[in-house]
């Protein structure tokens, strides 16, 4: 069972995995064609309370999703935009970026297949390619990092090892944007399908709002669940004329 949509809701989207389809490298998604229209009218249909919340980077979802324009959280929290003509507010780059961005590079060269996608506030370690060497890949990612210090924060997704400055996430992410002029007095209702979307799981539900989880991960608080990207993709494209039909 779908939850009936609200007009006073606030919608916080995670990208991969939920708007759309995994590939098997970072760069190689597909975006359907309609999608940034479907952004676009549900923005308008939510008097603007959609944002993007994302490990990906603000400046990759202006790229990949134009004309579409929302507010956004990317990398994780470690980058804020309150309102779609608002600037994108970064963190600064931790101390840690650089050299441990060496380091891994080095260290990973032992699997092939191994990308390292390098965000500018945080790296991704992907190993889609070889998945059975999981645990071993994790453990050297752990050990590099110790090496170089700082206040470093692991995120064990899908097939991938997010590295970031810690004290930020998107629980953070909604928190923030939940505070701004066009969030602020709603429901706020996060859609996500990978263990960094527990945290925007949380701070939804912690103001009354709704956690939503894409596809079969097992997670304890979700309110609803649906299937695949295409189903959240229906689901998002019938929200406006459903709130056409509820009475004022």
């Amino acid at each position: 069972m779908q939850p009936l949509p609200r007009a006073d809701w606030a919608l916080f989207l995670d990208i991969d995995g939920t708007l759309i389809e995994h590939a098997d490298h970072p760069e190689g998604v597909e975006i359907p064609e309609y999608l940034p229209d479907l952004l676009t009218v549900l923005q308008t249909s939510l008097g603007g309370a959609v944002a993007l919340v994302s490990g990906r980077s603000i400046d990759w979802m202006d790229h990949r999703l134009a004309p579409a324009r929302l507010p956004a959280a990317g990398q994780h929290g470690a980058e804020i935009r309150l309102a779609p003509d608002a600037p994108s507010v970064p963190i600064p780059t931790p101390k840690w970026r650089k050299p441990l961005e060496q380091t891994l590079e080095r260290e990973m060269a032992a699997w092939p297949g191994v990308y390292i996608e390098h965000k500018p506030l945080s790296l991704a370690v992907h190993y889609r390619a070889v998945p059975e060497s999981g645990d071993e890949i994790m453990a050297k990612v752990v050990e590099a990092s110790a090496r170089i210090g700082g206040e470093v924060e692991f995120l064990k997704g899908r097939f991938v090892v997010e590295l970031r400055q810690s004290g930020h996430d998107k629980g953070t992410a909604v928190d923030t944007l939940m505070g701004s002029a066009i969030f602020t007095g709603r429901k706020p209702v996060f859609l996500g399908d990978d263990v960094t979307d527990e945290d925007g799981f949380r701070a939804a539900r912690a103001v009354g709002g709704l956690a939503i989880a894409v596809g079969p991960r097992p997670t304890t608080q979700a309110d609803f669940r649906l299937a695949t990207p295409e189903d959240v993709r229906k689901w998002l494209g019938d929200i406006p004329q459903a709130l056409e039909r509820v009475p004022s």
